[in-house]
């Protein structure tokens, strides 16, 4: 069933320190594995496919897939996970209507643009898609389970209602006030927090027919507990979505699983991303409130690796802003490290010479294993991915600082020999390591974007030319120095302007010089 082949973890190996904000009882737990468990289950919520996914979708499932990758990366858990897609329902038919299109067509467009967004924006496809309308079965037996047990019934246009009331644990997510029976409700729902597990069809409407109530199609919440219970079973490690989803959708979930299983609880770990909103609002991005910006639309101005970013730079459960101040930061960020990405590799390729003081060495070691240490610390503490890319710039930096220096040793001995450059070097990788880990594509020489970058014929030539100018442009510079001209500098200064206009920035070092390709390059 699963797409992936999980080898047995024993119990030691899925045992560390790693707590997760339990929202149940508002604080922080320590994580929970079974120890029989040979993979651990995580469903997400997936998205409504009626219209195009917009960038508020967009930092929930980033937010996702950076934890996921953390748990995989860092924690070492094997994860499978899925998620679905809700192909039937009330906005799909209206916008099919509107339209003048067959829902089934418009659901798998908009499914296939949704899917094609996120492998833009680098999110790690799910182990397992989930489409509602292949599921349908499965979801009236789950319905038909509820009413025998007593826990749902049907009302006079035959729709199925769970009734709440019956649950005494219902609002484990977010308190709840259930109201008495009303008598004027007869031949409706009792009471007013019931949730539709069957809606019967109007005329017009797409419908199936399921034995013992009416012609219909399923309610939204009892979507998800099918369809994650027909590939996990009574229990999921992880179920995850937006905080909007908290209630009633998560709420209900639960509710409506744990009758089905006989369990205490469904979820052992549920996560909620907080919601994005638009710099100077506080209101989530909605399409009701006409405030949306699609995806396709911030990658025409951002790279997916600077959303991912600011992604990044807050915590997963925090909200999130979005303009061109939060985005301007998280850019920055990102050139901050390709400069040093570049100064790096000029220092360990030779090009940039420089006197240390014989304890770099131990000192940039030592620097290296603090922060491994802080970085663990914080992912360790409920995913804490904004301080962990502090901690990484902070050690950037000082590494930064120490190859830039051309003061002279006060010993007068040159550490220019390979223990130092190995120090810098393993620096560097741990670096690019991390970054990578969550998700951070222009630095994997892995992903699609680094092949592009580096790979094709084209490409190599277009290097080879730059690479060409760069060493002409060195050599005028070279004879500037020696004679002193003030006519070379400028023509120097020019080479270096233009080349920058074409994204190209060349860094000066002593007498040598060295180029990259600068974040935002179309290369």
């Amino acid at each position: 069933m699963f797409l992936r082949v999980f080898r047995k973890y024993s119990t030691a190996k899925l045992t560390h320190d790693l707590r997760l904000y339990d929202g149940r009882l508002k604080e922080k737990v320590a994580l929970q594995i079974h120890p029989s468990k040979s993979y651990l289950s995580f469903y997400t919520c997936g998205p409504t496919v009626y219209d195009s996914a917009h960038i508020g979708h967009a930092s929930c499932y980033v937010r996702l897939d950076i934890l996921q990758r953390i748990l995989r990366h860092h924690f070492h858990l094997p994860l499978v996970t899925a998620m679905n897609i809700t192909d039937i329902d009330d906005k799909i038919i209206a916008r099919a209507l509107e339209q003048q299109v067959d829902w089934q067509q418009l659901a798998r467009r908009y499914e296939d643009e949704f899917w094609s967004d996120l492998q833009r924006l680098n999110v790690c496809a799910p182990d397992v898609k989930l489409r509602v309308t292949d599921h349908i079965p499965a979801i009236i037996r789950f319905v038909q389970t509820l009413v025998e047990k007593g826990f749902a019934y049907s009302t006079a246009d035959g729709s199925v209602y769970f009734e709440t009331a019956k649950y005494e644990r219902y609002g484990k997510l977010q308190k709840v006030i259930i109201e008495p029976e009303s008598n004027a409700s007869k031949g409706q729902k009792r009471h007013q927090s019931d949730f539709a597990l069957w809606k019967a069809s109007k005329p017009g409407e797409p419908f199936w027919t399921a034995p013992g109530f009416s012609h219909g199609r399923p309610g939204w919440h009892i979507e998800c507990s099918t369809l994650a219970s027909h590939l996990f079973g009574r229990t999921i490690d992880f179920h995850a979505g937006g905080l909007d989803l908290r209630f009633p959708h998560h709420e209900n979930e639960e509710t409506q699983s744990c009758c089905y299983h006989d369990v205490p609880d469904w979820v052992t770990h549920w996560l909620h991303t907080g919601q994005l909103h638009l710099e100077g609002q506080t209101h989530k991005m909605s399409k009701s409130l006409k405030n949306t910006v699609s995806i396709g639309e911030l990658l025409g101005a951002y790279s997916a690796d600077e959303f991912r970013m600011l992604c990044l730079l807050s915590h997963y459960r925090s909200a999130i802003e979005y303009g061109p101040e939060a985005m301007g930061t998280a850019r920055n960020v990102l050139r901050k490290f390709a400069s040093f990405f570049s100064d790096a590799k000029a220092y360990i390729d030779g090009l940039k010479p420089a006197a240390y003081d014989a304890t770099s060495t131990e000192s940039l070691l030592g620097k290296l294993s603090n922060t491994r240490t802080t970085v663990r610390e914080f992912l360790k503490n409920d995913f804490n991915t904004a301080n962990s890319v502090l901690a990484l710039g902070e050690l950037a930096s000082n590494v930064q600082r120490i190859i830039n220096s051309h003061e002279p040793s006060t010993s007068g001995v040159s550490l220019i020999g390979s223990s130092n450059v190995g120090a810098v070097l393993a620096v560097t990788e741990y670096i690019r390591e991390e970054l990578v880990s969550y998700g951070v594509q222009s630095l994997d020489k892995q992903s699609p974007q680094h092949s592009r970058q580096m790979g094709n014929d084209a490409n190599q030539s277009l290097e080879q030319l730059i690479e060409a100018m760069v060493a002409t442009r060195s050599e005028i510079r070279l004879q500037a120095i020696e004679t002193k001209n003030p006519q070379l500098f400028k023509v120097c200064d020019l080479l270096r302007d233009r080349l920058k206009l074409a994204n190209v920035e060349v860094k000066d070092h002593g007498k040598t010089s060295s180029w990259n390709f600068r974040e935002g390059s179309t290369k």
